[in-house]
């Protein structure tokens, strides 16, 4: 549990739009790219910007998520899903 808790945390610090696909593996995404994952099933969009910032404006259907304070329950439990994180770090 603590790899994969050392890992989804890089993956808040990297590119604002990351994703985990099966065939491609880690990667940045467009928004248009992002758009048209929202309509696959089994996608979850995370928002790690401060909360202020997400309650002014935010992917629809995004859910907020401290990068480095969360529950891993507030995560799917299905290991297949897509996970998109993205936030307005320049890292």
């Amino acid at each position: 549990m603590k790899t994969l808790s050392a890992v989804l945390f890089a993956i808040f610090l990297c590119v604002p739009l990351v994703a985990r696909a099966a065939d491609t593996g880690f990667g940045s995404l467009t928004p248009q790219e992002v758009f048209a994952k929202l309509k696959q099933k089994n996608v979850y969009v995370f928002d790690n910007n401060d909360p202020e910032m997400f309650k002014g404006a935010h992917v629809p259907g995004a859910k907020w998520l401290h990068p480095s304070e969360y529950d891993p329950k507030s995560l799917p439990a299905d290991k297949s899903a897509t996970l998109i994180f993205y936030c307005m770090n320049e890292h």
